[in-house]
């Protein structure tokens, strides 16, 4: 009897179904109230395009960060030391409706703020692909096992153990979230499961 320890992978690429946008602004000007004032008007016409994107039932959350403002000490070309204050914060919006997602990241560059997407799947397709993909890393490691216990010239007999790794939930993002508002892609989210099987030959 030979023990034959094997992994089994499952695995997955689906469109991403929903995308969180997080708007930045900071404002860097070297008299402080001017910083502060120029980023928090800023912020407040970010936050009330979230709001009103909540509104329409385009956005399902959103949230707004407090502002901070900070100092900050560059050094030009020249050699020569500036500073400067920096007002910054974010407003975060999850939109459920991707064909507005273009429109929205223009809407909101154009008043001041730097976008980017964070994708994902909706909880009710993760739990059902991933439940999927259970059965496919099992199947897959059963396979491998069959074929070490052929070469071995041999048949496996049981299953003694199969252990799933701690990670089966997205795990990456396949393409491209970014570029010009009308090229913007859709990215595939990966979702994949692991296991580890042990096998026992006849």
């Amino acid at each position: 009897m030979t023990t034959i320890t094997v992994d089994g992978l499952g695995e997955r690429h689906l469109a991403a179904e929903r995308v969180t946008l997080t708007a930045r602004v900071a404002i860097a000007h070297r008299d402080r109230p001017e910083s502060i004032a120029q980023g928090t008007a800023v912020h407040a016409r970010l936050a009330r395009e979230a709001a009103s994107l909540r509104e329409t039932g385009a956005a399902t959350w959103h949230s707004v960060d407090p502002l901070s403002t900070n100092v900050r000490t560059w050094t030009d070309k020249d050699g020569r030391k500036h500073q400067d204050h920096v007002t910054a914060g974010a407003v975060r919006i999850k939109l459920g409706r991707l064909e507005v997602v273009s429109d929205v990241v223009a809407t909101l560059s154009a008043l001041g703020a730097t976008v980017s997407p964070s994708w994902a799947l909706t909880e009710a397709t993760k739990l059902r692909v991933t439940r999927d993909l259970r059965g496919v890393a099992v199947r897959d490691a059963r396979t491998k096992a069959d074929d070490f216990a052929a070469a071995l010239g041999a048949a496996v007999g049981r299953v003694t153990a199969i252990r799933e790794a701690q990670q089966a939930a997205p795990v990456g993002v396949r393409g491209a979230g970014g570029g010009a508002p009308d090229d913007l892609t859709i990215p595939e989210i990966t979702v994949r499961v692991a296991v580890t099987g042990e096998y026992e030959t006849d």
